[in-house]
């Protein structure tokens, strides 16, 4: 029987949705000014994010790009064995501030989804909170 996970991070940064999805659109590329682990690299194919196409690959995950709209949101489909879901970016607007959510959504089978996920959740909690920290820095620049 699947076991659905639904995980998800937000936060509130001062700069614009253009500069925020500019900044999450180069993670991976030569460009990447956000990503947080030089030790555990972020990358993903050269070009512009091109839906279908695009693949990326971060900390044993392995993604191809599902979505993306520009200043809204990027969402990647999840290509491990025993995974079923997506996880993106997605940017809000509450007054000044630009909200940025990272949520994930799959469902894990039994055995190899269940054993992938337990592998990874506490590296992807550190990278998500890395990675808005170092938006933030950023951001201010």
């Amino acid at each position: 029987m699947p076991i659905p996970i639904d995980v998800t991070y937000s936060r509130a940064f001062g700069g614009t949705s253009r500069r925020i999805f500019q900044l999450l659109s180069e993670m991976g590329t030569s460009g990447d000014a956000i990503w947080p682990f030089a030790a555990q690299p972020f990358m993903r194919t050269s070009g512009p994010l091109t839906v279908g196409t695009t693949e990326e690959w971060h900390l044993g995950m392995h993604s191809i790009l599902a979505e993306v709209v520009p200043e809204e949101r990027i969402v990647w489909r999840i290509e491990n064995d025993g995974v079923a879901g997506t996880h993106g970016f997605f940017l809000t607007h509450e007054g000044k501030k630009t909200i940025v959510t990272h949520q994930t959504i799959a469902e894990l089978s039994d055995s190899e989804g269940r054993m992938f996920w337990k592998r990874l959740q506490d590296a992807h909690e550190r990278a998500i909170d890395g990675l808005f920290d170092k938006l933030a820095r950023v951001l201010k620049r």
